[in-house]
């Protein structure tokens, strides 16, 4: 999975700083009704760490990566995964994006950190945020319509996830906005 930038206020670079930021706005929201927001990309607390998908028997490994995700929502009583949510904020090119579905589909495992496994099942959703000027709601549909037949052909452990789905945003207050709607409607059933 590429590394995630943003320009900063002085010009330099800081990786996932927007995702840190969106992960940190939905968090209460999320506390409150029993699930943790665990996510990369952040001063290092107990919600932040690398979130992994890896294949083969043990559910980490350095060898055995795939990709990482870059925000998980986890029911806190179970390790339940509701929503994995991977933010592409440096292109809106499909062979990076597809990468980093394809990279958790096809991995048997999603962890958070070395030693905390994730479970990952029907109930559960992948959804990848773009970022692009131009909107890109046909070749998004497309997309995920083939991305649901390809994963219907899978046997891997991570290829149980329920949906996945692609949306853009042109900018943070875009994502602001769209990022809560969307979990909003999926934890509803509207997917």
């Amino acid at each position: 999975m590429e590394t995630k930038m943003t320009e900063s206020t002085n010009g330099k670079s800081r990786r996932g700083q927007l995702t840190a930021k969106m992960a940190r706005k939905i968090s209460p929201y999320w506390e409150e009704h029993g699930y943790s927001v665990l996510y990369d990309h952040d001063p290092s607390s107990e919600n932040v760490r690398k979130i992994v998908s890896s294949f083969g028997e043990q559910p980490y490994g350095r060898r055995t990566q795939l990709s990482h995700v870059d925000i998980a929502i986890v029911e806190k009583s179970s390790d339940r995964v509701f929503a994995l949510i991977e933010i592409e904020e440096t292109t809106d090119k499909p062979k990076t994006f597809l990468g980093d579905v394809f990279g958790v589909l096809m991995g048997d495992h999603i962890s958070f950190g070395k030693k905390r496994p994730l479970a990952v099942d029907e109930h559960t959703s992948l959804f990848v945020f773009v970022k692009t000027k131009v909107s890109r709601q046909e070749r998004n549909k497309y997309l995920v319509e083939k991305v649901m037949d390809i994963k219907s052909a899978l046997s891997t452990g991570n290829s149980v996830i329920g949906w996945v789905d692609i949306k853009t945003f042109r900018d943070e207050k875009g994502l602001s906005v769209l990022l809560p709607f969307v979990l909003d409607r999926a934890l509803i059933g509207e997917f």
